[in-house]
């Protein structure tokens, strides 16, 4: 893994989840080509009901049922974890990645995985990964785990899956770099999150 991009990944996750989870920050002008916010489906394209089982992988309900990311649920305490290197410390909320992680999943190659907590809970994962080949059949992989998606009001690049205990999107840049992201999470300590951010923004108003 570059070092050079593991700094430029560590400088832009936390503005990355702030879109995922609505966050009305502004973001500094190297994270704003990340925006990805999690928006609501269209009316026309929530997801489908299936008869699958919830343990069966092609829809949502698949989403909720692993709740974690390879076997490691949401909400495992970080002193569950082995060779976690930091990214980001921000007190209540930090990104790590992995030391000696598989960054191969099927077919696709990620540039970096960053595990993110919430008050030392593992919340989140969001995979990184260079557009073309690797970044389409990323896409691909969600699909086929989670159903087709959903896509925001003229957003193509973006697609969402709502599920009812774990929420995930996938996002493809549209700058010279063209780097793909999809982002696994739970929705419960979302709410941590959340509340976390908010403070740290009630606490920067004061810099203005």
């Amino acid at each position: 893994m570059i070092k050079t991009r593991n700094v430029l990944h560590s400088a832009s996750i936390f503005a990355v989840l702030g879109c995922v989870l609505g966050s009305a920050a502004t973001a500094q002008t190297s994270q704003t080509a990340q925006n990805n916010a999690m928006q609501a489906p269209t009316s026309t394209s929530q997801p489908v009901v299936h008869d699958l089982p919830a343990n069966v992988p092609g829809h949502t309900e698949y989403l909720d049922y692993l709740n974690g990311f390879r076997g490691i649920k949401f909400g495992t305490p970080v002193s569950q974890f082995k060779n976690l290197e930091v990214l980001h410390d921000r007190k209540d909320v930090k990104a790590y990645s992995m030391k000696g992680d598989d960054m191969n999943i099927g077919n696709v190659t990620v540039t970096q995985i960053v595990y993110i907590f919430v008050n030392d809970k593992f919340y989140a994962v969001s995979l990184h990964a260079d557009g073309g080949f690797n970044g389409s059949n990323l896409l691909k992989v969600f699909q086929a785990a989670f159903g087709q998606g959903a896509h925001p009001e003229g957003s193509p690049t973006k697609t969402f899956w709502a599920g009812k205990v774990a929420g995930a999107h996938f996002y493809e840049d549209a700058d010279e770099h063209h780097e793909v992201r999809g982002w696994v999470g739970n929705l419960e300590i979302q709410k941590e999150y959340d509340k976390v951010m908010q403070e740290s923004f009630t606490a920067a108003a004061s810099q203005l």
